[in-house]
């Protein structure tokens, strides 16, 4: 499968909009926004938000709140519309390969949109879900890690793949909660990814 260079084509028609709380619909009736009171479980609302507010503040800036804000948009769409999306997942010697489709245009276009904003993230080490352990040691582990992303037309392919066992391990179990993502959706959102046993932590915790 060849890459695509741009997503334009797709994306057209599907309705961004700003941080409407889950307002906003799509042409196809899909409803993109935050879910409201969206939290980790055991995390309350304050909490959360004073985590992300500490997180943003430091950088000064406001291209970057806006990245975040929209990043969190389209990833709280999809958990919503989790039903609509396949996941294939197949674990590799060095890491995974993953082929996440769906057959609702709009949803394509999300995911085109998420997977490489995930991928940049994780270059630029401009981290997320800092309540859930998982999460910040991928990014502790960035270097480590090769991704390549290709946009097919129904969705996209990643393999992810690391030259340290270690890291290997957090891929694979990486994937595996990305996976849960897309069966169960905000109830798993909601939830803690458990890091592998044999993992051996880089940060604290």
């Amino acid at each position: 499968m060849s890459k695509q260079n741009t997503v334009q084509g797709v994306l057209t028609g599907m309705r961004r909009g700003g941080g409407g709380g889950g307002q906003g619909r799509g042409q196809g009736g899909i409803r993109f926004g935050n879910e409201p009171g969206m939290r980790p479980a055991g995390m309350n609302l304050a909490d959360e938000e004073a985590m992300e507010q500490r997180m943003l503040a430091g950088s000064g800036n406001t291209d970057k709140r806006a990245r975040h804000q929209h990043d969190q948009e389209v990833f709280h769409t999809l958990l919503r519309h989790h039903d609509q999306i396949q996941r294939e997942l197949t674990q590799l010697p060095n890491g995974i390969r993953s082929l996440t489709i769906s057959a609702n245009p709009e949803i394509v276009g999300l995911l085109h949109d998420h997977v490489p904003a995930m991928h940049h993230r994780l270059e630029e080490n401009f981290g997320l879900r800092f309540w859930d352990p998982a999460f910040p040691e991928i990014f502790a582990q960035r270097e480590k890690v090769r991704m390549e992303v290709t946009l097919v037309p129904h969705g996209v392919l990643v393999e992810e793949t690391s030259e340290d066992p270690n890291v290997v391990a957090l891929i694979q179990a990486h994937g595996a909660v990305v996976s849960l993502f897309v069966q169960r959706g905000f109830v798993q959102a909601r939830e803690v990814s458990p890091l592998p046993d044999n993992y051996q932590r880089v940060l604290g915790g």
